[in-house]
């Protein structure tokens, strides 16, 4: 029997698991551990709440972890890798093993197999893999000029749409909607709240936008149809780029989301999955968002099982 941390450290968040075996025990959530999003010493006590929190819950000490995997946005990055490696090592047992957050993403759809994963929370980035480990990414070219069907792109193309409303000599929903959640008297200062620089927080519109989706209002229904469609075709190119280097024998890769996107907006997953439907009949598109934490545990199994079977050193006993 054996223990696993599992996180996923995300830009604004961080999620924490703490699983026997297969099994999850606890779990926690807790602001970001990353170094250059946060200052050190929250970091650290974000990382001390979501390690106490775990062990708590599940009554498991933390010097009986056989392994922890972290899911990283930034890993990339030395001095966030190595602050994250290195603070996981002074309060945990075990091995450390750190991954980038696209990939616990996949191994939680396809636990290390061939896939596609549409991610789409406050940005967007669809990340394919091939049976051979080939990945390969689509859009998420960053929040000015891209990241489509994300929760920013959904917040500024409602304030699009609602100058689009005005020019038209139409009404919308959408106006009073956002003015009253940017707490803004009129649309002269929702001119000057929407070209701030630096901007405002338009992903945070997106729970506004859905509620007037609800109501029937058109043009939020556009705005979230365009979302997924948009979605939608980028995950068909990255499905057709993965079957362009596959072997003629290897099966349809599935296809997976993730993301408060298209967990919580349905319009947005439905249009996404009508438009892949669309170009790609037959083809499999998993039906739960993906859990990346789960991928992280997934991986942090698989580290413990090849260093037992190997030994420490890499060589088989």
């Amino acid at each position: 029997m054996a223990y696993y941390l599992g996180l996923d450290a995300g830009g604004t968040k961080t999620e924490c698991a703490l699983a026997r075996d297969s099994t999850i025990l606890a779990r926690a959530t807790a602001g970001t551990i990353k170094v250059m999003r946060a200052s050190t010493e929250e970091a650290e006590g974000n990382l001390n709440s979501l390690l106490q929190a775990v062990s708590s819950q599940s009554g498991i000490m933390l010097d009986s972890i056989a392994c922890t995997c972290v899911g990283l946005a930034g890993i990339s990055v030395p001095r966030i890798a190595d602050w994250v490696r290195q603070s996981l090592h002074a309060r945990v047992s075990g091995d450390v093993l750190l991954s980038g957050d696209e990939v616990i993403a996949l191994d939680a759809a396809f636990s290390g197999g061939a896939g596609v994963l549409v991610m789409a929370g406050t940005g967007s980035n669809i990340v394919a893999r091939s049976s051979e480990g080939t990945l390969i990414h689509v859009g998420g070219w960053g929040p000015a000029v891209a990241d489509e069907g994300s929760g920013n792109w959904i917040g500024k193309q409602t304030v699009r749409a609602i100058f689009d409303a005005l020019d038209r000599d139409e009404t919308t929903l959408l106006l009073q909607a956002v003015l009253s959640a940017w707490d803004l008297p009129d649309v002269g200062s929702l001119i000057d709240r929407a070209n701030q620089s630096p901007g405002p927080d338009f992903s945070k519109l997106t729970p506004v936008v859905a509620r007037c989706a609800e109501q029937e209002d058109p043009y939020a229904k556009r705005v979230l149809q365009l979302a997924g469609k948009d979605l939608g075709r980028y995950a068909v190119l990255a499905f057709q780029r993965v079957r362009a280097i596959e072997r003629a024998n290897i099966a349809s890769p599935e296809i997976a989301f993730t993301g408060s996107v298209l967990r919580y907006v349905a319009p947005v997953r439905e249009s996404m999955c009508a438009t892949i439907r669309h170009e790609l009949p037959g083809v499999t598109i998993q039906t739960e968002a993906v859990d990346p934490v789960q991928g992280a545990l997934w991986r942090a199994r698989q580290q413990n099982t090849f260093a037992e079977y190997t030994g420490k050193n890499g060589v088989k006993p």
